[in-house]
């Protein structure tokens, strides 16, 4: 059911509405922070929260800030976000019509002010904006600008924990697995939504490659590139009072439980731990030969030295996965973890926040100065197998350019020495492939994690393996954001900021009439 209003169909989120073709069971107000393209984030005081009979409602606890959301700040998010807020734009006034997301902003001023760009001809979809906001007074476009702010721009935040407040009266009737679950038909068990448990949530539902043949017990690959949804970039993420988890979500697994023991903050930084483990995970050292062959050892190399290049909380996670000693994922066991980063005032941060004997901090102004420093590098400890030191086992960078890239190329062992390219490595770059060739060493890079690597986060923080705390950054509240400006929570550099979005703002989600429990 929809209200048409100045050229617009604007949704209608009441109770015994539909929304996707499910009736609204539950429906209420929050607060959210609202994206309307680069640069322009926005306190919504009353955006509009609801639950059908086949969603779930989670209370978002603890929110952090990751480094896309930085980047979406500073540049947007055309080739996901502003194309499927285009397609919603598309629905509200009735057009076919796809538009361009390089003219994101320019939407977004029309519908603002009213005057269309004389010099845009070719984008249907804008000219059928223009069209629907063409000759409004100033209140009906006050109008306009107001039913935006609560139906459209986009919720983002995905490293979440979530308490469970709705479970929709029909969510039993999901029963056929997508993406992680492709192919699997769900149980009861699966569908054991407990009011009041809290949750993580994997925000990129994926399709999955299956599994080899004869791999019994085992999922699928998730294919990059492949998306079916995202919880964050395609629906509304976790930068709100609450969450609406939708069919898919449910569907693909991607709801997992979180044990008792795990704190808050552990708890929302569960989906980064899990990307820096994808990461470890496709990366293996050569340590032996047995009568099958080779004898491989997952993350980096033990009684080896790992390099991280990086100061924020990824960096000095990293360190931490590198030293781990866990006895279900061994993807650890570094003899030393040396984090370069670029000034004193983050060396003593990492140090501070690291605080671990097997770990050095040093400063490298740039990446010159990086070579130049591990060419002069001597290791604390000696080498358990006796070898002299020519060069690092691994090197992480959690930070860089593609340049970092090529010189921490250049600073591997001469054998079976790996780089692992995580973050901030765009851009072209020259490497020498002999290193490759000669040195049996490898490059290999990851981007963002799949189910199983939440799953097994999760386990590593409930066995107590590894303490994630100490990288968590400031908590801000919306009254923070409406004091200081939005614009100070993505500009935050000292480790990973949080939003507490339930912290001194009321609650205007009413309780289900009949609160359920599916099995």
């Amino acid at each position: 059911m929809t209200s048409a209003t100045c050229g617009f169909d604007w949704p209608d989120r009441r109770l015994g509405c539909d929304a996707d073709g499910s009736p609204i069971e539950i429906s209420g107000r929050m607060h959210a922070l609202v994206y309307f393209g680069k640069g322009d984030y926005r306190v919504v005081a009353d955006r509009p929260i609801f639950g059908t009979a086949h969603d779930l409602i989670g209370r978002v606890r603890v929110v952090h800030r990751c480094g896309t959301d930085v980047k979406i700040y500073q540049s947007g998010r055309r080739d996901q976000a502003e194309e499927s807020l285009l397609e919603e734009l598309a629905a509200l006034v009735g057009s076919a019509a796809r538009g361009d997301s390089g003219r994101f902003l320019d939407y977004v001023r029309l519908l603002e002010t009213g005057t269309p760009r004389a010099d845009v001809h070719d984008d249907g979809l804008y000219a059928d904006v223009a069209a629907s906001a063409a000759g409004l007074d100033e209140a009906a476009r006050r109008d306009v600008r107001r039913h935006l702010e609560l139906h459209w721009g986009r919720i983002f935040g995905h490293e979440a924990v979530v308490q469970l407040v709705f479970v929709g009266s029909r969510v039993h009737e999901l029963t056929t697995g997508i993406g992680y679950l492709a192919g699997e038909r769900l149980t009861g068990e699966q569908f054991d939504f407990r009011i009041g448990r809290r949750y993580c949530l994997q925000s990129r539902i994926a399709h999955y490659q299956p599994p080899a043949p004869g791999l019994h017990g085992a999922r699928g690959v998730q294919l990059l590139g492949g998306n079916i949804t995202d919880l964050a970039m395609n629906q509304a993420g976790a930068f709100a009072q609450y969450v609406r988890i939708r069919p898919e979500v449910i569907r693909s697994g991607s709801v997992l439980p979180v044990p008792d023991g795990i704190d808050d903050t552990s708890a929302a930084l569960v989906e980064p731990l899990a990307c820096l483990l994808d990461c470890l995970q496709k990366s293996t050292h050569e340590l032996g030969q047995d009568a099958r062959g080779s004898v491989l050892k997952k993350g980096v190399m033990p009684g080896g030295v790992t390099l991280v290049v990086g100061s924020g909380s990824m960096a000095v996670m990293t360190a931490k996965l590198a030293l781990v000693e866990d006895p279900v994922l061994d993807v650890g066991g570094a003899r030393q973890v040396v984090v370069v980063v670029r000034s004193d005032a983050k060396r003593a941060l990492v140090d501070r926040v690291l605080a671990d004997p097997r770990a050095t901090c040093h400063v490298a102004e740039d990446d010159a100065a990086l070579a130049r420093l591990a060419a002069g590098f001597t290791p604390a400890a000696v080498d358990p197998y006796g070898r002299p030191f020519k060069g690092f086992d691994d090197v992480i960078l959690a930070a860089g350019s593609g340049d970092t890239l090529a010189i921490a190329h250049g600073l591997i062992a001469p054998t079976g020495g790996r780089v692992l390219a995580f973050a901030g490595t765009r851009g072209p770059c020259r490497i020498e492939s002999g290193v490759w060739h000669y040195g049996n060493a490898a490059v290999m890079g990851t981007s963002g994690c799949n189910t199983k690597m939440m799953e097994l986060a999760i386990g590593l923080l409930g066995r107590g393996s590894v303490d994630v705390r100490p990288l968590s950054g400031r908590g801000y509240t919306f009254a923070d954001l409406e004091r200081e400006g939005t614009a100070a929570f993505f500009e935050d550099q000292l480790l990973r900021p949080k939003l507490l979005p339930n912290e001194g703002v009321p609650d205007r989600l009413p309780d289900p009439t009949t609160p359920r429990r599916t099995t």
